[in-house]
């Protein structure tokens, strides 16, 4: 069965199908994600709430042109989000973004990668001005919550809060889009 139609049976509800993307990509997505997380545990945690949330936004997700680097371009976002959320993105940023630049030659990923670029700008773009700076100055510059407050002269309550207004504004903006894995 071509890619397409089984992605398009998956996005319509087909467990059949998702069974089959599961099974098909599971093996070369675990060497990925490992590749990069070392802990072998939580490598697994990540691959199989990547498989669970693409399940949960599979009507949302377009139809790919390749299945695999669709999928390794969306995990690549979730190991991603993975690293921010267990704090260690200071301790393993560089060594990430080797391993992404090494992993990401392909023109597909380079189209994914503008697109969502794009589609997130525009967005950021719409939020209101000091939270617009709160959420750059984290996503962008990596300033923690102490040092943009320092920044900005306010408490880091008040990061906080905006950096939380930033995050459900935009998840609401880019529902439905690739950009949401981002978030």
């Amino acid at each position: 069965m071509p890619e397409n139609i089984r992605w398009e049976q998956f996005q319509k509800g087909d467990t059949t199908a998702f069974e089959l993307i599961f099974q098909e990509h599971w093996d070369a997505l675990m060497r990925y994600t490992c590749s990069i997380i070392f802990d072998d545990a939580m490598a697994k945690d990540i691959l199989q709430n990547f498989f669970l949330e693409l399940w949960e936004k599979r009507s949302q997700l377009p139809v790919p042109r390749e299945t695999r680097a669709f999928l390794l371009f969306l995990l690549k976002l979730r190991i991603l989000n993975a690293m921010r959320r267990e704090d260690i993105r200071s301790r393993h940023e560089n060594s990430f973004a080797l391993l992404l630049q090494e992993h990401t030659n392909t023109t597909t990923d380079h189209i994914y990668y503008k697109q969502l670029y794009e589609e997130l700008r525009e967005n950021i773009h719409l939020l209101p001005p000091s939270v617009k700076q709160v959420f750059e100055l984290s996503c962008f510059e990596h300033l923690s919550v102490p040092e943009i407050a320092a920044r900005l002269g306010t408490s880091e309550q008040t990061v906080r809060n905006q950096l939380n207004t930033a995050n459900k504004k935009l998840k609401t903006m880019l529902k439905g889009s690739v950009a949401s894995f981002l978030l």
